[in-house]
């Protein structure tokens, strides 16, 4: 498995082309799979069926993952056993037997009151740096409203403090290489830069932010796998994914009356009607929501 996994990857980026974040999101996602077989009987992953896919992608179903992520998945299994058709290794591929995946969309997430976002934070044991850690990632993940991928490929030099008391910035790379900056304040910005000076923290401004054990990035899987177990020990019924917590920062940003064109900007969307769906109010805010578009080439906000 670990050659087929190094030839996937050089397939993923020099054939594909694919980002090094991708390529290891991908081989991350055919890790999950390979461990699934393991559970399932030890099946080997060259003599996997069709049957053996679709119960893996509707096991992630049942876990709770996004659209997007499913997709991720669905990509890495097509590219890998395409792959060993090409090198002869098998004479069909069983990812082939994939339906096409339906897409809920944004409009079918809720997002989660502050009250349970405060109840998952405060399950946190933060007495270990890599609690604190994963304390962080919540945070941000919440406070932000940043997309999982976002915040997996921080590194140290993404965070800028110094631009007034408790004030700093954080640089984000988001989806088509866009860049955009995030104001970090007051208590976020006290508890991120004392996890940036702990001892065990990576320190050169290449460095990923939220490292593993050894010291790579921490995975999208791994922030999901992490937020499941909060979840449980803090026993939160509501589905919470980093996804929900994106949107319920964009509605809490809404309620605070932040003018859409900046939840917009602080999203990373391309236009305010993309935003206004992550919003989740009753029906005369929603359309407020929709209606607040450019008047004169400026957002017009009463």
């Amino acid at each position: 498995m670990i050659a087929l996994l190094d030839e996937y990857k050089t397939q993923l980026s020099d054939v594909n082309g694919y980002v090094d974040q991708t390529v290891e999101n991908y081989a991350s996602c055919m890790g999950m799979f390979a461990r699934y077989l393991k559970e399932q009987g030890d099946i080997p992953i060259v003599q996997v069926q069709g049957t053996h896919i679709c119960l893996w992608i509707a096991h992630l179903k049942q876990k709770g993952f996004s659209y997007s992520r499913m997709e991720h998945h669905r990509s890495a299994l097509k590219i890998f056993y395409a792959m060993l058709v090409k090198l002869d290794i098998m004479t069909k591929s069983p990812a082939q037997a994939l339906p096409k995946l339906k897409k809920n969309g944004p409009s079918s997430v809720m997002p989660v009151s502050k009250a349970i976002v405060f109840k998952l934070l405060n399950i946190v044991d933060r007495s270990t740096w890599m609690e604190n850690r994963n304390y962080l990632i919540l945070s941000l993940l919440w406070a932000l409203g940043l997309r999982v991928s976002e915040l997996t490929r921080l590194v140290i030099g993404s965070f800028e403090p110094g631009y007034g008391p408790k004030i700093g910035l954080l640089r984000v790379k988001g989806k088509n290489k866009k860049q955009r900056a995030l104001f970090v304040v007051d208590k976020l910005y006290d508890n991120l830069l004392a996890y940036l000076a702990h001892p065990k923290t990576l320190k050169f401004k290449k460095d990923p932010m939220f490292p593993v054990e050894s010291g790579t990035a921490i995975s999208t899987d791994r922030v999901q796998r992490k937020l499941r177990q909060y979840c449980k020990k803090a026993g939160i019924t509501e589905r919470i994914t980093p996804h929900v917590l994106r949107h319920s920062f964009a509605t809490e940003m809404y309620h605070a009356r932040v003018p859409l064109y900046a939840i917009q900007a602080m999203m990373g969307h391309s236009n305010t009607a993309e935003t206004a769906i992550y919003i989740k109010v009753n029906d005369n805010f929603k359309q407020e929501a929709l209606n607040q578009l450019v008047i004169n080439g400026r957002p017009s906000w009463g």
